[in-house]
């Protein structure tokens, strides 16, 4: 089965933007120089509230780093007391929120901060939504969002990855397949492009032999990931080799206990 991304804390920042990446922006003393202060005019805070401003953003972005997401956004939540609706805060939040599977407040903040960031000065806010609509099965939203996305940043394979994924779940074959090429047309060594890909193709019933040598490329690099398991057991399946379907869709949902599409392909096989 094909996966929806990887980890978003190391996205390379947009070349063709001014913008820094996730992981850098959440760096304790690192700030975004272009991102303007927004209406809560910081000139009026008083001396004290700035420094007290300061040690809260330190504070908060040390929990964030070390997975302490609770903790995190209980901080930037008292940074928005001193300054109601502040741009920079509110990303910080819905940074939270994304990590703590809180879609629905991820999602709606994200929704917000996309109308204010005008200029998309913040780290990757639509892929992040994207995401978040993924994660909440909103398919139609989420493509939508990635088409544009994609439009605008046509080397950003995670992206492209991600609108393949989208396609597939929506049974947009044909169009998943025409994405996917494209992802490894640029990076042939691209596993998750390789494992979606050979997926695609074992939905469609096609490139038998191709799909078998994607899939098994991308095992060479992650050979615990259950989601390529999970294709080269399909695959397998397809081919009649049952014996060999359910041996791998074993080893998948040891990696992946409990997952309910493993579980799905391992008893219709």
């Amino acid at each position: 089965m094909p996966q929806t991304t990887k980890n978003l804390s190391s996205i390379s920042p947009d070349k063709q933007r001014k913008t820094i990446s996730i992981s850098e922006y959440l760096n304790p003393g690192s700030s975004n120089p272009l991102l303007k202060k927004q209406p809560a005019a910081q000139s009026e805070l008083s001396l004290q509230q700035v420094e007290e401003l300061s040690r809260i953003k330190h504070e908060a972005k040390r929990a964030y780093r070390r997975k302490d997401f609770v903790q995190a956004l209980a901080r930037f939540e008292d940074a928005t007391t001193i300054v109601p609706g502040d741009l920079e805060f509110s990303y910080y939040q819905a940074l939270c929120f994304f990590q703590l599977h809180q879609w629905d407040r991820a999602e709606e903040m994200f929704r917000r901060i996309m109308e204010l960031d005008e200029l998309r000065l913040l780290p990757d806010v639509r892929k992040l939504l994207a995401l978040t609509l993924l994660k909440r099965k909103k398919f139609s939203e989420a493509e939508a969002i990635l088409t544009e996305a994609t439009r605008d940043r046509k080397s950003d394979l995670q992206l492209m990855n991600m609108l393949g994924y989208c396609l597939e779940r929506q049974n947009k074959l044909f169009e998943a397949e025409k994405v996917l090429s494209r992802v490894i047309e640029s990076d042939p060594e691209n596993a998750n492009g390789l494992n979606s890909l050979a997926y695609v193709s074992c939905r469609l019933e096609k490139n038998y032999t191709d799909a078998l040598g994607m899939v098994k490329k991308a095992l060479t690099k992650e050979p615990k990931n259950a989601s390529y398991l999970d294709t080269l057991g399909m695959l397998y399946a397809n081919r009649g080799n049952t014996a060999a379907a359910r041996k791998t869709l074993k080893r998948a949902l040891e990696h992946a206990p409990g997952n309910a599409e493993i579980l799905s392909h391992l008893t219709s096989v």
